[in-house]
């Protein structure tokens, strides 16, 4: 079917998202920046800290006997593990916030021309969390599913079906956590190729991302560095026995084989966190251009009845003045 005036190629929309994530890049780093590396400091204080504990036990006994006692140990173990906890829920809850969020912030700049008021669309999610909690869980039973090598085929196609539910959510007031697979399937019915196409752009970027962050870490030599530290907390675990299982397949696992494998999960993360941004605005446009094409084909139909979510007038205001206020 040939496209109408209302509706937007691909193209047009990744380089738009792209020209709206280029000229608000500091504001989405540093909106992105406690997420994505709270994430990583939490991980790290959790297990640096148990670490150390637990390669300096016999000196702690030896200066403490109480740690003999077990529920003495237990309670050192918790509270050396409790501030990385805290940071790590706090870091990982915001990332997920900011899947909705980002998304109220792309509307904001299409219809301000600014990104602007980090808190008023949180507030979007948050106000609705029970919803949102529910959303993700049920992705979240789909990725496990997804996970599955009999069913990667399956998922991968109803993957892309379900791209929009984020934006779904953010835009559609009422709509319960189950209705947001249903509406986003409904809406992606007859685009499957082009939405598809528009996943792959945005995976090439990604994967340049990472490459780059790669090199950049290699350079400054943050791989060096990192590498000696998980090579060491590595050399404690029990690799002799995990050996043992893995001959049977012809491999062997080393210190440095794990090492390198937290560093690429690290620059992976990195890499999704923060150009989170990038694909929410451009799955944000890719929802708006349906929804406006749908609009338009219905004109001569009986408009179909729903709640959308309008952009808040406080965040309107907002966006008149300066940004050092926020």
């Amino acid at each position: 079917m040939a496209r109408t005036k209302t509706d937007k190629s691909i193209w047009v929309i990744f380089f738009e998202s792209l020209k709206i994530y280029a000229l608000n890049l500091h504001k989405f780093l540093l909106y992105m920046a406690f997420p994505v590396l709270g994430t990583l400091l939490g991980l790290g204080l959790i297990f640096g800290l148990t670490y150390w504990f637990s390669s300096n036990i016999s000196h702690f006994i030896v200066k403490y006997p109480a740690l003999e006692n077990i529920s003495t140990f237990m309670l050192v173990i918790t509270l050396l593990v409790l501030p990385g906890l805290l940071i790590l829920l706090k870091a990982f809850w915001d990332y997920l916030v900011a899947y909705g969020a980002l998304n109220s912030m792309a509307e904001g700049a299409l219809t301000t021309g600014r990104v602007y008021d980090f808190p008023a669309h949180n507030a979007v999610v948050k106000s609705r969390t029970l919803t949102y909690v529910m959303l993700w869980i049920l992705f979240g039973i789909f990725t496990v599913f997804a996970t599955f090598p009999l069913f990667w085929v399956l998922g991968g196609i109803f993957f892309v079906y379900f791209i929009l539910i984020f934006q779904v959510f953010t835009f559609d007031e009422n709509i319960s956590a189950i209705s947001c697979f249903r509406e986003s399937l409904n809406l992606i019915k007859g685009k499957f190729a082009r939405t598809a196409v528009l996943l792959i752009i945005q995976g090439l970027i990604l994967f340049l991302v990472y490459q780059g962050l790669t090199v950049l870490f290699e350079v400054l030599r943050l791989n060096e560095l990192m590498n000696g530290m998980f090579s060491i907390w590595a050399m404690g675990l029990p690799l002799d026995e995990i050996n043992t299982v893995y001959q049977k397949f012809n491999m062997l696992i080393t210190p440095d084989m794990i090492s390198q494998y937290i560093i690429a999960n690290i620059t992976g993360f990195i890499a999704l966190g923060f150009t989170l941004p990038l694909r929410s605005i451009s799955w944000t446009l890719w929802y708006k251009n349906i929804q406006n094409k749908s609009s338009a084909e219905a004109s001569v139909k009986k408009p179909r009845k729903t709640a959308q979510k309008k952009l808040d007038k406080n965040i309107l205001k907002r966006a008149m003045q300066d940004d050092e206020e926020y």
